[in-house]
């Protein structure tokens, strides 16, 4: 005897089936949009103890928006003076100057072996023999780069909107929930805005730190290109981990045509700050606020750069730093009755007590 299975299906189900599909494309459709507001609001989060301050002095809301404003533009603008022309004038210089480094370079290794092998494919590239094509390329980068400053300008009229709006949004927002999930969402907000403000200046200061130490050892050394070199080590020092290689290669390369003494030289004084940064001064600019574990680092950094680039980078260490305040507030009534408190002990463990 045949059985028949029916399977019913509600128009509730169908329902919401076919708003799930409609979210997810809106979320692919609008992801640039998504992304352009979290960098806003990461830069406004920057300033929430600025104007917290100005609240405490009494001043109007409309002043601490308008100091804001002015801070942030002011800044952005005088590094945009420096550093564009900085970076395109000695990036085209260095370019151009690659069949001379070249033959530089290639004088100074041995004339066989694995690391004369090695190098002669690398310096046998085509951006070695033919410097006007990397030219154009390099050109057509910074036109782009320049488009995205424009782009980058939108995002701080929108975090000077949401430094303007937030509260108010946020109560308006907020309000539709039950009363309980409010007093848990206030409390976990205040801590993410501390997580998340302490990185923003945080990386902005060690950024800045890692820029000017680099442009003094290699002016020091007389390196050339220094200051073209020294903005790419402030932007890579953004990366963690990898940033670290990724600048120290190019400088170490261009130290070379100094001697190489001078390149052993500026690989060993990068190593140092290297390591007076990250046991230094990470801890004394984060605080205790950025407690992330290194496998952690390395694992969100791969996995957001391979789904959205140098912003999802940019963007994740504070989203996964915010993980043990979603626990607390969010998560424990799920979890084992002890996994919040071991977590906060291996915590302690590893970053001390705060």
């Amino acid at each position: 005897m045949r059985r028949q299975i029916e399977f019913t299906i509600s128009w509730t189900a169908i329902g919401k089936l076919l708003l799930a599909i409609l979210l997810a494309y809106l979320l692919v459709r609008l992801w640039p949009l998504i992304e352009l507001l979290l960098l806003a609001l990461l830069i406004a989060i920057a300033f929430t103890p600025l104007v917290n301050c100005t609240h405490k002095h009494h001043w109007p809301h409309w002043a601490a928006v308008l100091l804001s404003a002015v801070i942030l533009f002011g800044l952005v603008a005088l590094l945009v003076i420096i550093l564009i022309p900085t970076f395109t004038g000695q990036g085209g210089n260095l370019i151009q100057s690659l069949p001379s480094l070249r033959d530089r370079w290639a004088a100074m290794l041995p004339q066989s072996g694995a690391v004369r092998g090695m190098a002669n494919q690398f310096l046998s590239s085509s951006a070695f023999g033919d410097p006007d094509a990397l030219l154009k390329k390099f050109f057509a980068i910074l036109t782009v780069a320049l488009s995205g400053v424009v782009q980058f300008f939108i995002v701080l009229i929108v975090a000077i909107y949401f430094i303007a709006d937030g509260p108010r949004v946020y109560c308006w927002l907020i309000a539709f929930l039950p009363r309980a999930d409010r007093r848990k969402l206030d409390g976990a907000a205040t801590e993410i805005i501390s997580v998340v403000g302490h990185y923003i200046v945080g990386q902005f200061i060690t950024s800045a730190l890692c820029g000017s130490y680099a442009f003094i050892v290699l002016a020091l050394l007389h390196v050339p290109n220094a200051g073209f070199l020294a903005i790419v080590a402030a932007f890579f020092d953004v990366l963690p981990l990898i940033g670290f290689f990724l600048f120290t290669i190019p400088a170490m390369a261009m130290a070379l045509t100094v001697s190489p003494g001078a390149a052993l030289l500026v690989g060993a004084l990068y190593g140092v700050y290297h390591l007076i940064e990250n046991y230094f001064i990470v801890p004394k600019v984060y605080g205790d606020r950025l407690r992330l574990s290194t496998l952690t680092v390395l694992i969100s950094c791969l996995a957001a750069g391979i789904l959205a680039g140098v912003i999802g980078v940019i963007i994740v260490l504070p989203v996964v730093a915010s993980y043990p305040v979603l626990e607390r507030y969010w998560l424990r009534a799920h979890l084992e009755p002890d996994t919040v408190e071991k977590h906060g002990a291996i915590d302690r463990q590893e970053h001390g007590a705060s």
